[in-house]
Order: C-alpha cells, then structure tokens, then sequence
C-alpha cells in the first residue's frame, strides 16, 4: 500500500473502529524481524509495547533507505507499517526532509490515539530521523 491507497482508503471507512482494523491488516503484511534483531539496541524506547526498528541503504544508485519493524501487537505493528509509509524509497536526505504530519494530519490519527501511542509513535518517528542521520554519513 502506498500513501496515495492509505488516504482513500481511510476516507472510505466510517469510523475510527473500521480504520484500526485496516490498520491491524497492514501490521500482518509486516514482515517478521529475525529475532536477533530483537534487541535492545533496535527497541523504540518510550513504546509502552516491545517494538523495534532497523534499516539498511539498498543497492540503488543513489541508495535508499529501507526500514524493518516488527512489535509485539498487530495494533502497533500497523500503525509502524502506517508510519513507514512516507519514507519509502527515499535517500536518508529524503526521509530526513520529509514531514510525516503532512500524510498523519489529514487522516486525523494524532487524535485518534491515546497519548501514550502517540508518545510511541514520536518515538519511533525520533529513530527514523536517528537511522536516518547515520545512513547519511554513509551514503
């Protein structure tokens, strides 16, 4: 799914219930994370679920980033999956450019999570931007 899918589709669904269940579809689509990428070192702080992240540039000429996530719950994986979206296919100066709010203000998702999901998603938001700086100096 792309972003472009993920507006329509929300603005398709009626409510809040039906849009986490799409969320909680695009969580199973997340590909597993070995698990001795299931570290510390990967963990989002400040989840209050067990959540990690890692990324990679790939061999694209110039090289993208590619980020991995995985979580203990289908919810956060989701909305992990959700929040990826905006950084697909794009160069650590991309993803470092890109405002994820332009895609998460329209869909209304900051005011339909608890604070401490918010307080998770800013986390995880927190390490892209991490991931990201490193890979710069890399690329």
């Amino acid at each position: 799914m792309n972003v472009q899918e993920l507006m329509e589709a929300f603005q398709m669904l009626p409510d809040w219930e039906d849009r986490y269940k799409l969320i909680e579809e695009i969580g199973r689509d997340l590909p597993d994370l070995p698990d001795d990428q299931l570290t510390e070192d990967n963990r989002i702080k400040d989840c209050n679920t067990q959540a990690w992240l890692i990324a990679h540039l790939s061999d694209d000429q110039p090289p993208k980033m590619v980020f991995e996530a995985d979580a203990e719950t289908a919810t956060v994986r989701g909305l992990m999956a959700l929040m990826l979206l905006p950084f697909r296919d794009k160069t650590p100066e991309e993803v470092l450019a890109t405002d994820p709010e332009e895609l998460f203000g329209p869909l209304g998702l900051e005011s339909a999570l608890s604070p401490s999901r918010r307080a998770g998603m800013e986390a995880l938001m927190f390490r892209v931007r991490q991931l990201a700086v490193e890979h710069a100096a890399t690329a």
